[in-house]
């Protein structure tokens, strides 16, 4: 006889075979996910063959709206603030009947469990459930007392039982793939601490393989700083059976530390006896921001935003403005409610509108930062011009959201820039004018060198010619002419010599700072001995001269002819043949300043401004030749060089002319 036939027998020879069945009969088992709100996320395909559902019969709706409870109103009340009580954070049991295929009803025993996150706020709901064991009706009792059952009767309750164990490990494989492919860590404990099972995500957070994680072996993961903390929230939540809440750090490798946020609440079987811990692992470093924590930002950014000294608002997808902070509500004088959408527009000024809106909607087609002037209507009327500033807004993923952008009030800064503009345009003006003014004078004085050449050469001729007559005449008459004739023969000539004195001193003054003057380096001292010997003073008239004079880089003829004239000048008006002229110099940091002192008869105070103008002499010209225009020629050397002239003198004690020269001219 095969072992299946003796197996048969015993079955049905047995007096208990009652209560085989009864351990043999279906067991069916609910697993599932929920949101907070009662959604269901996930839930196992026992708990889908038992009413003969599919998932997407029962997925994203509310837990009591599944056709499990819809033979009872009241049982789905019972579930609705069941599923209320959990989401505060109370763990919920309750026993429910449950209506399944062929109107197959079943006693069940449920838990639903919340699962916060680090910050204690309620992220997910596990629910749990089990079918209870029938109670024992009297034909079953009856039956029970009979001493012999068929074998077939055996057979079958056999199969059953094999059935039943298929189930269950269907539903156990249900739930591992489940927990394998959520985005947090699981794990699983028996009473003492022995870990049973932990998902993939649990082994990538703690660097370790699954099969060195059970039992004790998950410590090993632990950083061991943190074990005695881990120890001791267990051992605070093991003897009430409270939820086990903590943080620690796995030590991944070597040179990777994770910190984590651990939950755990106990795990029950179907008649309430808790059996172990089932738990999630979080990433602290992946936590995204909390709705509490997205509150406070948005509170602080609409905080910052009106109270900020600019004007801000933003638009979305569509274009359209979504918000106004205070500050600019305050410039328009308008509402918020006027301001959304595009009634912002209505306060832009009718000539900027368009052009406005192009700049706007070109930058925001292409995602791409504005900055645009426009005059925008205040508060009371008057239009002023503001620089609004855009840039693209981006979410953390980098999707493209919207626009925000920044006003200030520029209408100073504008017309400023308008007066700059005016300033700008009649500077311009003027300078095509004096660029007109310069090439006029340019002209002219092509004209007046000309006109001097022209002017020297037909009025030096008739005067060489005259004193050529002059001479011819006083050699043909050589002794026929009185005395008086004679006289007035040379006074003749010495007109003609002034005359022609005039002529070249006029050229010479018209000629200043008119003829470009080459640069070069000129030792004062050695000028000054040439000028000297030029001069030929007589041999009894002393000049001297002192030894500090300069070296430096000038404009040596200009130089020249200032010191020329000035020594000319004292010789010519000294009173004495024996006179004296001394020159000195002294350094006045940008410019030098030269002195030419002599102990003539020295000038009126009247007439030191005099001598400087032109054609101005102090003695009549028939007492002493003299054209008038050597220090008128001084003067504007000295100041066309950019340097100063003048005067000390008292009558019968001499002169002293000062003037300032450069130390470096220019070109």
């Amino acid at each position: 006889m095969d072992k299946l036939e003796k197996l048969k027998i015993a079955l049905a020879n047995s007096q208990h075979s009652q209560f085989l069945k009864h351990i043999l009969s279906d067991t069916i088992k609910f697993i599932g996910l929920m949101q907070p709100e009662g959604n269901l996320l996930e839930i196992n395909q026992s708990a889908l063959n038992f009413c003969g559902l599919t998932s997407s019969d029962v997925l994203g709706r509310p837990l009591w709206e599944a056709r499990w409870w819809h033979n009872s109103s009241p049982t789905q009340e019972a579930i609705k603030i069941a599923v209320a009580c959990a989401a505060t954070g109370e763990s919920v049991h309750y026993e429910v009947e449950i209506l399944g295929a062929g109107d197959r009803l079943l006693t069940f025993n449920f838990s639903i469990k919340p699962i916060t996150n680090q910050q204690g706020q309620i992220i997910f709901l596990i629910l749990q459930g089990q079918n209870l064991p029938d109670s024992l009706t009297a034909d079953d009792q009856s039956a029970a007392s009979l001493p012999h059952h068929s074998p077939e009767i055996a057979e079958s309750n056999l199969r059953q039982r094999q059935l039943n164990e298929q189930k269950l490990r269907h539903n156990e494989h249900r739930y591992a793939s489940l927990a394998q492919m959520s985005p947090v860590a699981i794990f699983r404990t028996d009473l003492s601490g022995n870990y049973l099972y932990v998902n993939e995500r649990w082994c990538e957070l703690a660097g370790c393989a699954a099969e060195f994680s059970f039992g004790q072996g998950w410590r090993r993961a632990i950083h061991p700083d943190d074990l005695a903390l881990v120890d001791q929230a267990w051992r605070r939540s093991v003897p009430d059976l409270q939820p086990l809440r903590c943080e620690f750090r796995f030590r991944h490798s070597p040179d990777k530390i994770v910190w984590v946020f651990c939950q755990a609440v106990a795990e029950t079987q179907a008649n309430g006896a808790v059996i172990g811990y089932i738990g999630t692992v979080i990433d602290l470093n992946e936590q995204q921001p909390t709705q509490q924590a997205l509150e406070e930002s948005e509170a602080r950014f609409r905080i910052m935003a009106d109270t900020a000294p600019v004007m801000i608002w933003m638009s979305g997808l569509d274009q359209s403005c979504t918000f106004f902070n205070q500050g600019w509500l305050e410039f328009t004088g308008r509402t918020i409610v006027q301001e959304l959408g595009n009634g912002w527009a209505e306060s832009v000024h009718p000539e900027d509108l368009a052009r406005c809106i192009n700049i706007y909607t070109t930058a925001f087609d292409a995602r791409n930062s504005f900055v645009m002037e426009y005059r925008l209507r205040r508060f009371d009327g008057e239009y002023r011009w503001v620089l609004d500033t855009g840039t693209p807004r981006f979410s953390r993923n980098g999707v493209f959201v919207g626009f925000i952008g920044s006003c200030i009030d520029i209408s100073d800064r504008k017309q400023i820039e308008l007066s700059l503009q005016e300033r700008t345009k009649e500077l311009t003006d003027l300078n095509t004018v004096l660029t007109q003014t310069t090439a006029i004078l340019q002209k002219r004085n092509q004209e007046l060198d000309q006109f001097a050449y022209v002017a020297s050469h037909d009025l030096k001729a008739p005067l060489r010619a005259i004193a050529n007559l002059s001479q011819w005449l006083e050699e043909d008459l050589n002794g026929q002419l009185p005395q008086e004739n004679q006289q007035q023969l040379n006074l003749l000539r010495g007109r003609v010599r002034r005359m022609e004195g005039l002529i070249n001193g006029l050229l010479e003054y018209s000629r200043i700072g008119r003829i470009h003057t080459d640069l070069c380096w000129v030792n004062v001292g050695e000028l000054l001995q040439e000028v000297i010997d030029f001069v030929s003073p007589p041999a009894t008239f002393k000049i001297e001269t002192a030894s500090n004079m300069p070296i430096l880089m000038t404009k040596r003829m200009l130089l020249q002819q200032v010191f020329t004239n000035l020594i000319e000048n004292a010789i010519k008006h000294h009173s004495r043949l024996d006179g004296q002229v001394k020159i000195s110099v002294t350094d006045q940091g940008s410019h030098y300043k030269f002195t030419i002192a002599d102990d003539g008869p020295g000038i009126a105070p009247e007439y030191q401004q005099k001598v400087f103008s032109i054609f101005q002499t102090l003695t009549a010209r028939d007492r002493q030749e003299n054209t008038g225009i050597g220090l008128a020629i001084v003067k504007k050397i000295v100041e066309t060089e950019g340097g100063t002239i003048n005067l000390d003198s008292n009558s019968g004690i001499g002169s002293s002319f000062h003037f300032t020269w450069k130390k470096q001219s220019q070109e």
